[in-house]
């Protein structure tokens, strides 16, 4: 087998030239196979993963994605990338290492050994990088497109909520614990309040009329996401519309009432284009790879024959 450095430079140059070549035109008419047993594995694991079975839908998905992996494993052994990749060797000769403990052969041989045996086809490892391997040609020549700034902007501007930042929030919270005051306990929170109003008492000097707050009585830029985590789901939702520059309250949480001074309020958002370009561009750049993965997925199938073996189990 060929050292590491040379495996890799001849690993990425037959990835190069797949990417300049093999995309895109018509694929030769061949067939694959692809096992029913797999499908219902897939579908069985999904049923494992969400607690319940799959949907008519869901299970025509999970087929559709056991037939796109085999095209692109397809892919992968017509530009040989099973003998260039060093992590599907290692992993191959791993697996004739432990099968066979006390093996003297050397690293080739095992290889060859494994491949005669067609486990770089039936090794779930094995496959799964394939796939990634192969489907990593798709990302680069997304990538390595030049970026059309008009269409980049076209793409904010018809996707801006994407990107809308949340309601962020400055505010100090005057806590009156159930466990010490009991029943009176929203009698005393309506009653400090009105005496916080009246007297316009300061946030920082009401926390002291309180009581002691393990989580701290302020929170600095918080976004509903992050009071949430802190007070509640409910307590988060009680500011929605939270004015700054009152008292609001009692608003209870899972501790028990609160009165709460909102000191600044930053609406929700969405950035100017131009500070958050690197955000879209990512985004864009993603979506865009999804698109070309399904066309490439497209392509491939329209070539193919799909043959449906019956009783085969895949190994991994």
């Amino acid at each position: 087998m060929l050292r590491a450095p040379l495996l890799h430079f001849l690993a990425l140059g037959a990835l190069l030239f797949f990417l300049q070549t093999g995309f895109g035109r018509e694929p030769e008419r061949r067939s694959i196979e692809v096992s029913r047993s797999e499908v219902a594995e897939r579908i069985e694991a999904f049923a494992l993963q969400v607690g319940r079975a799959a949907s008519p839908d869901e299970a025509r998905a999970l087929e559709d994605q056991v037939v796109e992996d085999a095209l692109w494993l397809d892919q992968a052994f017509a530009v040989g990338l099973p003998e260039i990749d060093s992590v599907v060797h290692q992993r191959l000769v791993q697996n004739m290492r432990f099968l066979d403990p006390e093996t003297e052969e050397t690293d080739e041989a095992l290889y060859a050994r494994a491949v005669e045996l067609g486990m770089e086809r039936s090794d779930t490892v094995v496959r799964r990088r394939l796939i990634d391997r192969i489907q990593a040609v798709v990302r680069a020549r997304v990538r390595g497109e030049p970026v059309d700034e008009a269409a980049l902007q076209a793409y904010f501007e018809a996707n801006g909520e994407r990107w809308r930042e949340p309601v962020l929030l400055d505010l100090t919270h005057v806590y009156l614990s159930r466990d010490r005051r009991g029943e009176r306990a929203d009698a005393d929170a309506a009653a400090l309040r009105a005496k916080l109003e009246r007297e316009s008492i300061a946030p920082e000097a009401a926390v002291a009329l309180g009581d002691p707050f393990l989580g701290g009585h302020t929170l600095r830029g918080a976004s509903p996401v992050r009071i949430a985590s802190r007070l509640g789901p409910g307590f988060a939702d009680a500011l929605k519309e939270a004015e700054a520059g009152r008292w609001l309250g009692p608003v209870e949480s899972a501790f028990g009432p609160h009165l709460v001074w909102i000191e600044r309020r930053v609406e929700s958002r969405i950035p100017p284009f131009v500070a958050i370009r690197e955000r879209v561009l990512d985004d864009w750049l993603e979506e865009r790879t999804r698109e070309a993965l399904r066309a490439e997925a497209t392509r491939l199938r329209a070539g193919v024959e799909v043959r449906w073996l019956e009783d085969a189990t895949p190994a991994g």
